[in-house]
């Protein structure tokens, strides 16, 4: 099954896209996807960003649901 991931700011900027389909799969981790993610995208070694899953910033250690809209967020100043 697949579920789309979300790309914004500098992210985005530095893969080249705003979103891609991902295969996912029962039991998927937070930690697994940016493992994932990483590897794929090498240029995001030395990025911060959170991993939001249906508009929720999640821990590392939590499952992914399906379905889910899940989102790669680098840190945003503003007040």
């Amino acid at each position: 099954m697949n579920i789309q991931i979300l790309y914004f700011g500098q992210i985005a900027d530095r893969i080249g896209l705003s979103a891609e389909n991902f295969d996912w799969t029962s039991g998927l981790l937070v930690s697994t996807l940016r493992e994932q993610i990483l590897a794929k995208y090498p240029i995001l070694k030395d990025q911060i960003f959170k991993i939001a899953v249906n508009q929720k910033i999640m821990q590392e250690d939590m499952p992914i649901p399906f379905p889910a809209e899940i989102a790669c967020l680098p840190p945003f100043a503003g007040g």
